[in-house]
């Protein structure tokens, strides 16, 4: 009898824990290295925002792709950011160290995914 009961528990927590969204995680930093964003790709939780970190040179930090607006310039030691509520895949790059050619980038390119 014990044991059919902890069954039926396990099972409704399990359920309404299933129920539930997914909280937002802590901010998570993307750094503009000299050449590279460091890591170019993440996935995030929906409500996460996203930081990017001048860490050599300067960058920009440039939405393509159609799906968000962004296109600031950071330098070392300066940051901008965007808390993503949406789920989809954003993609940027920085324009000075990359290239765009029919919506494929190459170079200094990344991606944010959000779940």
């Amino acid at each position: 009898m014990r044991l059919a009961r902890r069954a039926i528990l396990l099972g409704t927590v399990s359920i309404l824990a299933l129920g539930q969204a997914l909280p937002a995680q802590a901010a998570v930093t993307i750094r503009g290295r000299c050449n590279f964003f460091d890591p170019a790709r993440v996935s995030v939780q929906h409500g996460t925002r996203v930081v990017w970190r001048g860490a050599c040179a300067t960058h920009t930090v440039t939405a393509y792709g159609g799906n968000w607006s962004k296109d600031v310039t950071i330098s070392q030691g300066q940051t901008t950011g965007k808390t993503f509520r949406q789920t989809g895949v954003f993609k940027f790059r920085c324009r000075i160290h990359s290239t765009l050619s029919d919506g494929v980038c190459t170079g200094m390119c990344g991606r944010v995914r959000v779940n």
